[in-house]
């Protein structure tokens, strides 16, 4: 940019934030501004930059060469700004009143969402947790508008402008009910394919088929349909916290994570067996988008996170 001293810091916000978003409208929610506010700010970086620096299409602006050639360095300073003003030094969780959004299922809420808020609330009690629970396909859009700062699970969907920690790997176990009239202690392959199952299937999900692998019963089905095994979904439901109930009542069997399993209050209507074949492992993270990487507080949140949840 040639006129330097005609720069000031919320302009290079909203550079910054168009190379991220490389939409107008989302760009200025992040920031608080409206688009005619966007759309002027951006005017005048043109005019600074001697630059169209973005250009419609059909899927929002797309940065020039001039724009890609500058906007690391413009990145970096606003992030060495950033450390600067707001460095770790300031940030204390026990006075932090910050509202985190976060992403997760209703698995979730049952299995993680005590263990944290029990940990916020002697850490940092002026924190509050707002949960979010969207279709898998709308996780990466809400990171995009600001709307979520983490997500828990797992989730190979969101990938390009993210980042990712593993915190534990898990598997499946078959949930019955204990006086089942069939399965006793064991679950044969054949038993498996003959018996009624009730299936998670994650609620405002575009899921059709094994083929589109979003979360844990994706991967699942995946996994029979590549090995020709079928069996009778009998109930389709869209969260996890009725299918113990339903289990208990009924003959419906249902594949769960053994992670919800080992960390819920027994239930002696209830037992666990083992699946009739090599079941698959997948890994539970937490993910952020790259723009949270350098906030102090959701590093500290990320830590706590893993603090608790992290297993060799």
């Amino acid at each position: 940019m040639d006129d330097v001293a005609k720069l000031d810091l919320n302009l290079l916000q909203v550079f910054d934030a168009l190379m991220q978003d490389g939409n107008l409208t989302r760009a200025g929610f992040r920031l608080g501004l409206s688009q005619p506010a966007m759309s002027h700010a951006l005017g005048r970086l043109r005019k600074i930059a001697g630059d169209a620096l973005f250009v419609r299409v059909p899927t929002g602006m797309e940065p020039t060469g001039h724009a890609l050639r500058i906007a690391p360095a413009v990145r970096e300073g606003l992030r060495l700004l950033h450390s600067a003003v707001q460095g770790d030094a300031l940030f204390d969780p026990a006075t932090c009143e910050r509202t985190f959004n976060i992403l997760m299922s209703d698995i979730g809420e049952l299995v993680y969402l005590p263990r944290l808020v029990t940990r916020l609330t002697a850490i940092a009690p002026g924190v509050n947790v707002r949960v979010l629970q969207l279709a898998r396909e709308a996780y990466a859009e809400a990171f995009f508008t600001g709307e979520a700062d983490l997500a828990v699970g797992f989730l190979p969907g969101l990938k390009g402008g993210f980042y990712q920690q593993r915190l534990f790997s898990d598997s499946y176990v078959c949930l019955v009910r204990t006086d089942h009239p069939r399965i006793r202690r064991r679950l044969s392959l054949e038993q498996f394919v003959a018996e009624s199952h009730v299936l998670i299937e994650p609620g405002g999900s575009t899921y059709r088929s094994a083929s589109h692998q979003t979360s844990t019963t994706t991967l699942i089905e995946r996994y029979l349909a590549e090995r020709h095994l079928s069996r009778r979904v009998a109930l389709r439901v869209p969260h996890f916290m009725v299918v113990p109930n339903i289990v208990q009542s009924t003959d419906l069997i249902a594949t769960v994570p053994g992670y919800v399993i080992k960390h819920t209050p027994p239930r002696p209507e209830l037992k666990t067996v083992q699946l009739p074949f090599t079941v698959p492992r997948f890994e539970v993270k937490q993910y952020w988008h790259q723009r949270n990487q350098d906030d102090v507080a959701n590093r500290w949140l990320r830590e706590v996170v893993a603090g608790l949840f992290t297993q060799q």
